[in-house]
């Protein structure tokens, strides 16, 4: 299987959806209409091929597989050392 690959502008989509807000609330905060960061987001899901997966935990394994190719950032964990 090849690796897969995000536009820019779906991989922003996917990170600023990362962290399970609404898609109302992505939408916001990129400045795009909602159903344009919907259609981005299932263009992922079926770029990093989990578009099969159940719509409760599509978002989730899509951040999985695209941090996992190093498409969109790893999360910040705990405070600096």
């Amino acid at each position: 299987m090849k690796a897969p690959h995000l536009s820019p502008r779906q991989a922003e989509v996917l990170a600023a959806a990362a962290d399970g807000v609404p898609l109302s609330a992505v939408a916001l905060r990129l400045g795009m209409p909602r159903t344009q960061v919907a259609s981005r987001l299932s263009e992922a899901y079926r770029a990093l091929d989990v578009a099969w997966t159940s719509r409760d935990q599509r978002r989730a394994a899509a951040v999985r597989v695209a941090r996992r190719h190093g498409l969109i950032p790893q999360p910040l964990t705990g405070a600096a050392k």
